[in-house]
């Protein structure tokens, strides 16, 4: 720790922020802990004016942390930092805010990717230790300030440097953490799951329950996996057959109208994650030599 106080900073107060810092900012009110939101513009107006509004499960709550900025000397250092923001945003915001970052800071990442080390490194070559997770939740932006849980457990699964004190400290401000040995083998099952969903979905523009229901896109999908179970292998992560079958059920477990960020973000013609759910199977398989047709499709679709 860097001093008596920790300090906590949640960056990106989006769908994945909010839903994780929420329970947070309202454990540790008033406490040694502080809650940091960092954030910008309309979203950091509108939670420092009126709190932030977390919906979950048929009820509301108004929660205000005990900081929303996004002016590094005010931040100062932390002792954690979860990344809850968009892949392609994590370089640009370590980048912003590496003064509030020191060889002891904990970066939690809970990207979809499974790359983040290399990621962070590129920016951070030597600073903070990395603990890679992922996070099994649909939570999403209903307006800035306004987040919506809207299904998922919200389990949290991390790996790498292991610092037990931090996740006590989040495992009782509510969070569903878990620190496993190999978190690759994690982050990989999960990349199964939501990188062929997110491209499927954005692609022909279907909700999870209108995929579940055309045999065709499900077989499509079900190639997708495969080509990503192929993908894995080269990276000594042995996906099984069992593995895309689990990953296919779980489509069933999120509301028929349930869509991924990717599809969300298509939509609203923002930035997208394309680069880290399509891009990267492509490109990365390319260079072992496997052959994606199934992910060259959807590419062409989403071009």
């Amino acid at each position: 720790m860097n001093s008596d106080t920790i300090k906590i900073g949640i960056i990106g107060i989006g769908g994945i922020g909010g839903f994780v810092g929420a329970p947070l900012a309202k454990k540790y009110k008033d406490s040694t802990t502080k809650i940091i939101f960092i954030c910008r513009g309309d979203t950091k107006k509108a939670i420092q004016n009126e709190g932030l509004l977390f919906e979950s499960k048929g009820t509301k709550e108004t929660i205000f942390p005990d900081l929303v900025s996004d002016n590094p000397t005010e931040i100062g250092i932390l002792d954690v930092l979860i990344l809850t923001c968009k892949s392609y945003s994590i370089s640009s915001i370590l980048a912003t805010y590496q003064d509030c970052i020191n060889d002891e800071t904990v970066i939690i990442t809970l990207q979809n990717v499974v790359n983040a080390r290399e990621i962070i490194r590129e920016t951070l070559p030597k600073t903070g230790k990395i603990m890679e997770g992922c996070i099994y939740v649909a939570s999403n932006v209903k307006k800035p300030g306004h987040i919506q849980h809207v299904g998922g457990p919200g389990k949290i699964f991390v790996g790498g440097n292991e610092d037990q004190s931090i996740l006590n400290l989040l495992a009782a401000g509510g969070l569903d953490i878990t620190h496993v040995a190999n978190i690759n083998e994690i982050l990989w099952k999960k990349y199964l799951f939501v990188a062929p969903v997110a491209a499927i979905t954005s692609a022909y523009k279907v909700t999870f329950g209108q995929l579940l229901e055309d045999s065709n896109l499900m077989e499509i999908l079900e190639n997708m996996m495969m080509e990503i179970q192929s993908l894995a292998s080269k990276n000594n992560i042995n996906l099984t057959n069992e593995d895309i079958k689990t990953s296919k059920e779980l489509l069933t477990k999120f509301p028929f109208e349930s869509k991924s960020s990717l599809q969300l973000d298509f939509e609203n013609q923002n930035q997208t994650e394309k680069p880290f759910l399509v891009d990267y199977v492509i490109e990365k398989a390319a260079q072992y030599g496997i052959e994606t047709p199934f992910y060259n499709r959807i590419n062409s679709l989403l071009l």
